[in-house]
């Protein structure tokens, strides 16, 4: 792999044979793909008219260099070499400057601007964004948000597939639209949360300030208005909803670091624990899946929320490298 086609792939100059084989090439390892999907979201970032934190921007150079050492190391070959990473660091210290600077990596390397861009973070991580309109979005780990490059158009719609905390500019007339699988959220400004991954069954919205209306792909409802605290879960095989007042913040503590489960089984705790940390969960008996919990707990380390779940239970667990096993005492 050259850092030439690598270039071209990320600034979206790669041919069509070019992309599949940058894709294969990822495909073929988990370490390779997760580090292209962050380059390719600083190149983003980049060409956005936005402001991110210093603090935000040197943590990721941070991240990068790591990233990149280690993918040197564990492939014995310089994949990325440095005039890559060059290339790399200075358009992540182009994020925050102004539309200009946006507009001179544009056309100094003649990247056509796409109709949506795309945001992916892979297992194990999280990320916060500005969006051109200047609303932020924190994105869990396992999401992608792909949006439009440039809201000039007044059309402000984005599309989910993961979990998300939005928090809207308000534009009066230029509704802000997230489409996540079999639901449509609309709202004008406000503060909400919603969980759309793929391999659950219930898509679930929370709403913190504001209003939103929830159009359901299902044709037999009507539009439904939230207010604040409002909660709602639908199920996309059933296509039956359920709405209720939620009287803490658990739905969105992830943003702040923390995980807040409520009356959850160890099973269904395993798959935010598994796009958390970036890990595979699997359960030695059936008796273990069982184990119901509720509380708060930092999730800032795999091994202290398992310390957690055995103290509050008859658990055990062990780790072998990416691999969790859960068994009963």
């Amino acid at each position: 792999m050259t850092d030439e086609l690598l270039f071209k792939y990320i600034s979206g100059q790669a041919g069509q044979d070019e992309v599949k084989y940058v894709q294969d090439w990822s495909g073929s390892s988990e370490m390779r793909k997760n580090e292209l999907s962050r380059i390719k979201n600083i190149w983003v970032l980049s060409g956005l008219n936005n402001k991110i934190d210093l603090n935000v921007k040197e943590a990721e150079i941070q991240k990068i260099w790591a990233k990149v050492r280690e993918l040197n190391r564990q492939e014995k070959k310089r994949i990325l070499r440095v005039r890559w990473v060059k290339y790399a660091a200075a358009i992540i210290l182009l994020i925050g400057l102004s539309g200009a600077a946006g507009m001179f990596i544009s056309k100094y390397y003649s990247t056509p601007t796409p109709k949506y861009a795309e945001i992916i973070v892979p297992n194990g991580e999280r990320s916060t964004i500005i969006l051109p309109d200047g609303s932020t979005v924190k994105l869990n780990s396992g999401s992608q948000l792909k949006f439009p490059s440039d809201f000039s158009s007044g059309k402000r719609q984005v599309i989910l597939q993961g979990e998300g905390f939005f928090d809207v500019t308000h534009d009066k007339s230029n509704p802000f639209i997230v489409v996540a699988s079999d639901i449509r959220v609309e709202v004008l400004g406000t503060r909400f949360n919603i969980s759309c991954y793929p391999n659950d069954e219930i898509i679930e919205t929370y709403l913190e300030s504001g209003k939103v209306k929830v159009n359901l792909n299902d044709k037999k409802h009507d539009s439904i208005l939230m207010n604040p605290l409002d909660a709602l879960q639908f199920n996309k095989t059933t296509g039956k909803y359920l709405r209720y007042t939620l009287k803490d913040s658990r739905l969105s503590d992830w943003t702040k670091g923390i995980l807040t489960v409520k009356g959850e089984t160890i099973e269904q705790l395993a798959k935010k624990l598994e796009r958390r940390f970036d890990v595979k969960i699997f359960f030695s008996d059936d008796e273990v899946k069982k184990h119901i919990y509720t509380g708060s707990i930092k999730d800032e380390e795999l091994r202290t929320v398992l310390e957690a779940l055995k103290f509050a239970s008859s658990l055990n667990y062990e780790i072998n490298g990416g691999i969790v096993t859960l068994f009963s005492k």
